[in-house]
């Protein structure tokens, strides 16, 4: 089970990934052909289409710079991220762009250049081609194009896929209601564990458990917020409750921490234990911020689910969810559900209706013994 989530993590992961890669050299390649009208470098590659159009040419060219920019984003992992050194990976970056700016000029002068003369590296140095100023022109939009790529990219990891485009076309700078699921998920006795390990190891436990949320992505969640040791994550109304996704992505993740409890045991002395609390309702979404802006959710909603999360300590469970989420979940059979009853958390002066949810244990069948 955990190779298997772990497979559609990264398949997941990757087909956003070229997803974004596609939309943005597409628009950066055409919009570079509208600006200049230089065709040069869109040339039929070893006449590998079958037909020489320049339209065609710029559509393959953005799906093979989609596909390598796919496989460095898998490359470039943030688990590879955090255990090199920062500098090193911007200079590979940076190496990386402008070879593959170098590839395409010198593809496009040479199209149907053979492979056996490239590997010979004198006969190479006779077919490079001579730069002139459109070469550096594209040289230079390229590499710019690779830098705004990622920055892109990384705003578009950090606020969500739909508040992306809700963000980019401008509908957040007027707040609107959405219906949505909030999970609050916490490190039990963090405090405990930060005293004994050091701020230091503890902040790479944090690393690691935020690495192995990732699962969460799987039942279509998408972390909000990173709060310390804990999170934020949401889910839109129907994805949330459709096939309880809500509820199996908190297991999964505990089910990853468990598959990894080797390794937890091993760097840092124990497996951390997790809390959640559940809620679904309307909220507000907003920009907020003039010099620094974010992506806001503001509503009684978020606030429940911060106090359901909190109630677990006082409940002793792992998981709680309000009684308005157990009504909107249409398939209960595959769920242990029990009523705590009406609960009056911190801040409310109304009582909230709580469920404990836990996942049932299939019982193997046992063999019959066949008597001779």
């Amino acid at each position: 089970m955990f190779l298997k989530e772990k497979i559609k993590i990264w398949f997941a992961q990757s087909l956003k990934s070229f997803r974004y890669h596609l939309i943005f050299w597409n628009i950066t390649l055409f919009f570079y052909l509208f600006l200049t009208g230089d065709k040069s470098v869109f040339v039929n590659y070893h006449d590998i289409l079958p037909q020489d159009a320049l339209l065609t040419n710029a559509l393959f060219i953005s799906l093979v710079l989609s596909l390598v920019f796919t496989f460095l984003d898998v490359f470039f992992s943030e688990r590879m991220m955090r255990l090199s050194p920062i500098r090193n990976m911007i200079f590979l970056r940076s190496l990386l762009y402008f070879g593959l700016g170098f590839s395409l000029l010198f593809l496009a002068a040479n199209k149907n250049l053979d492979l056996r003369i490239i590997i010979d590296y004198p006969t190479f140095l006779k077919y490079l081609p001579d730069i002139e100023l459109q070469h550096i022109r594209f040289f230079v939009y390229f590499y710019l194009a690779c830098i705004a790529n990622g920055t892109f990219r990384e705003m578009y990891k950090k606020i969500g896929v739909g508040n992306f485009f809700n963000w980019f076309f401008g509908r957040l700078n007027k707040p609107s209601e959405e219906k949505k699921i909030f999970m609050f998920i916490d490190m039990k006795s963090s405090t405990t564990k930060a005293e004994v390990l050091g701020h230091k190891k503890f902040s790479h436990l944090v690393q690691d458990v935020f690495n192995d949320m990732s699962v969460l992505y799987n039942y279509h969640g998408e972390i909000y917020q990173y709060l310390g040791d804990g999170a934020i994550v949401t889910w839109e109304y129907r994805k949330g409750v459709r096939d309880n996704n809500c509820i199996k992505a908190f297991y999964a993740f505990l089910r990853v921490i468990e598959r990894r409890s080797w390794y937890y045991r091993r760097k840092y002395g124990e497996v951390p234990q997790f809390k959640a609390g559940l809620h679904m309702g309307q909220v507000m979404v907003l920009q907020v911020g003039s010099i620094r802006r974010d992506i806001s959710y503001n509503g009684d909603t978020i606030n429940t689910a911060a106090r359901i999360e909190s109630a677990c300590n006082e409940y002793k469970q792992n998981l709680l969810i309000s009684g308005v989420l157990y009504e909107a979940l249409s398939d209960k059979k595959e769920l242990n559900f029990k009523e705590v009853g009406i609960i009056q958390l911190r801040g409310k002066k109304r009582g909230v209706l709580l469920y404990n949810v836990k996942l049932k244990t299939r019982k193997k069948k046992r063999k019959k013994k066949i008597e001779y």
